[in-house]
């Protein structure tokens, strides 16, 4: 989905459209909780994590909180590959900054939607698109994303070129890829992309990276 306050990050071709019969037939509550902030989110069948928070964005989110509160007012955060919109909705929790999601699945975004709507976010918008092919060049100042490794690493590839294309230099994209799944491998194919890429925490299995725009 998109809007007038939203189209400024876009560019003017044609954006896939989060309708499109995606409305799921039944659905799950969720009621969730990370360093004070609650939120009742819905979930249902098709997409990833249907039951829970799953523990690789939750890892991400915990180590994220930090840099988004200080991130200038009006920064622009993106959650690509948002799902139902767990981490999005989180991060626009603090009010001031701007959250878009972003995921190919219709019904994940559906999803989003709702919940940014039932968690009373107004400056959380969802978008239905492959990546950020839509997305205008350094336009965000932070992208999150817990990457589809099962989707192949074509499909990674263009993502992660994606988002160096629209981070704003000295903006940055924090990442989490389970060790076991490759993310020694991707650090180094990051590095490549970005000229640099750090291991910000290992913990529980996982690797939270962070990419910088220079």
């Amino acid at each position: 989905m998109t809007n007038s306050k939203s189209s400024h990050y876009f560019s003017p071709q044609s954006i896939p459209s989060s309708e499109q019969g995606a409305k799921p037939v039944a659905m799950k509550t969720l009621r969730m909780s990370v360093q004070g902030r609650k939120l009742e989110m819905a979930a249902g069948n098709g997409m990833f994590s249907k039951t829970a928070f799953d523990d690789g964005s939750r890892l991400l989110l915990k180590t994220v909180l930090p840099a988004i509160r200080v991130l200038p007012q009006r920064a622009v955060v993106c959650d690509l590959g948002c799902g139902w919109g767990a981490l999005g909705c989180f991060l626009a929790g603090g009010g001031s900054t701007r959250v878009l999601m972003c995921d190919i699945n219709a019904r994940a975004v559906w999803f989003a939607q709702l919940n940014a709507q039932k968690n009373n976010l107004p400056n959380a918008k969802v978008w239905c698109g492959d990546g950020l092919s839509a997305a205008k060049n350094e336009c965000f100042d932070f992208i999150v994303c817990n990457p589809p490794i099962r989707a192949g690493n074509a499909t990674m590839g263009v993502l992660f070129e994606g988002a160096h294309r629209c981070l704003k230099t000295g903006g940055a994209l924090w990442l989490v890829i389970r060790t076991s799944q490759g993310a020694k491998s991707w650090q180094k194919r990051l590095e490549g992309l970005f000229g640099n890429c750090e291991t910000v925490l290992i913990e529980s299995g996982y690797r939270i990276l962070k990419c910088e725009k220079v």
